[in-house]
């Protein structure tokens, strides 16, 4: 599509150039040739206040604002088309930019899929990490939350694959489209109604594969939701606990349960420190209340400190107040606490009972969870070089040919006169030379010594080689001048990331599979 300047000209006088657009009526216009249209309106001079234009037979004698007589005229002047006498006239150049804007971020949408991965990512490196402290700080609770981490990460190649091949059909439906309209300068005002229906489509398009995404992730977000509750609640008593260890300690193979704080004792037959405030613990062997005692001289200190076999149960006494009555073999101790914690308390001494149907025994299973990683970079780079090449199509292609026509034909310096095609000399295509050469090399090395390469390390370096190759074109885009500053930064940092990490997991590997040869 070549751009017509003789259609850009005004339909009035047919000489100067147009440089506005009647939305009424579509008429092009010049600055000369648009009409003009006054109105008087009325301002208070006290308090400024603006009354507006009469309408006719009303007239304005005060300001209904300060009640002051002293009103002022103002002459209101806007620009009308001189055929419809419409008011809605736009700088055309205006209208070309909020056009190609909506375009671009219509075809951005496609970012959707791995912008919902990179969150997911993020909540699932986060969930892991803080399972990790958790076992390392003796709360081992719950030990199927290894299960589900690892179901997830079993699940999520299929989630990603789902999301990369959905952005490619709706990438090769928006091409469609959009065939012929991505040059926007080329972009006549005639066909602005046109690509503003192709706009619609496209957003309808981008709205569908945000609706796919999030249904395809809807099931994986369920269980770390589900998940990040069950850390968090783990979390909460780690952060209790932490007043537990200055007032006493932990004995062999005790390991703690729960902590609830903003406990009150209110009575004991067999306690002296009675009406005392503070934090209930619970460990897979002791019930241990430490509390803050004294009127005049305060202090914080255990006031009371049982085995768990000596609780014989748990029972409720108060009809309007009602209290929690903990039943130990010396006798009761009365206590009223939240309602929350009257209604899992019960719970919680059963758990602590038969806590070791509940413990964590495997720790090197955590310890593999650790090492895991979630990489979205594929993806993301799958769907970003789409977005590109939906963006600027008409480069790309042009971009190709020059760099077909220059390897093409290759004229050797101290032979100008006679042209070679180096395809005689180089048989196979440039991305596969690396391969072959890895290959050919890994080959040799196992002749020679039975070393057998770690498989995961290849597929790790073809890795950090395709991120190193996605810096590069990204160097390019930018120095041609088809990304913005902000953008370029912004995906730069995060192929750093990336290529950083990747290299990180080489070397880990690397050095827990290396065979000294001696």
């Amino acid at each position: 599509m070549t751009r017509d300047t003789d259609r850009e000209t005004c339909k009035i006088c047919r000489d100067a150039r147009a440089t506005h657009l009647c939305q009424g009526c579509g008429e092009l216009l010049c600055l000369e040739c648009q009409g003009t249209r006054s109105s008087v309106f009325y301002v208070c001079n006290e308090c400024h206040h603006v009354l507006g234009t009469p309408q006719p037979g009303e007239s304005f004698e005060k300001c209904p604002e300060c009640d002051s007589d002293d009103l002022g005229e103002g002459k209101r002047v806007e620009n009308i088309c001189p055929r419809c006498h419409s008011t809605e006239t736009i700088v055309l150049e205006e209208k070309r930019r909020t056009l190609t804007m909506n375009m671009r971020h219509a075809i951005q949408s496609l970012s959707y899929g791995h912008t919902k991965l990179r969150e997911f990512q993020s909540r699932f490196t986060s969930a892991k990490r803080l399972l990790v402290s958790l076992r390392m700080a003796n709360f081992l609770h719950y030990h199927w939350l290894e299960s589900k981490i690892e179901d997830m990460q079993e699940e999520i190649p299929a989630v990603k694959t789902r999301i990369a091949s959905q952005a490619e059909i709706v990438a090769k439906q928006i091409a469609a489209e959009t065939k012929g309209l991505m040059d926007y300068n080329d972009w006549e005002p005639s066909q602005f109604p046109f690509i503003e229906g192709v706009t619609n489509r496209v957003n309808e398009l981008g709205k569908q594969y945000r609706r796919n995404v999030d249904e395809s992730l809807q099931r994986i977000l369920l269980k770390i939701e589900e998940l990040e509750k069950q850390l968090d609640g783990l979390n909460y008593y780690r952060n209790e606990f932490s007043d537990f260890y200055e007032y006493a300690e932990l004995s062999v193979n005790e390991l703690p349960v729960c902590a609830f704080p903003d406990v009150k004792l209110t009575g004991s037959d067999f306690i002296k420190a009675d009406k005392s405030t503070g934090t209930l613990f619970i460990t897979n062997k002791r019930v241990v209340f430490i509390a803050e005692t004294g009127i005049v001289r305060k202090k914080t200190d255990i006031v009371f400190d049982y085995p768990l076999i000596y609780l014989n149960s748990i029972g409720e006494d108060g009809r309007i107040r009602k209290r929690v009555v903990l039943k130990f073999k010396q006798g009761e101790v009365k206590i009223t606490c939240c309602e929350q914690t009257e209604r899992v308390l019960p719970d919680y001494i059963e758990i602590a009972r038969k806590f070791d149907k509940y413990i964590q025994t495997d720790l090197q299973r955590v310890r593999k969870l650790e090492q895991g990683d979630l990489n979205i970079s594929e993806v993301r780079m799958k769907i970003e070089n789409l977005v590109y090449s939906l963006l600027a199509p008409t480069r790309a292609m042009r971009d190709t040919k020059q760099s077909e026509r220059r390897s093409s034909e290759y004229t050797r310096p101290w032979d100008t006169g006679r042209i070679v095609n180096p395809s005689g000399y180089d048989r196979q295509p440039r991305r596969n030379f690396r391969d072959h050469l890895e290959g050919t090399i890994s080959r040799g090395s196992q002749d020679a010594t039975q070393y057998r390469r770690n498989p995961e390390i290849r597929g790790l370096e073809r890795e950090l080689h395709n991120l190193e190759n996605a810096m590069r074109n990204m160097v390019h885009l930018f120095r041609d001048g088809r990304m913005v500053p902000e953008e370029f930064i912004r995906r730069y940092k995060s192929l750093m990331r990336d290529s950083f990490f990747t290299k990180k997991r080489i070397s880990d590997i690397t050095r827990e599979t290396q065979d000294f040869r001696w």
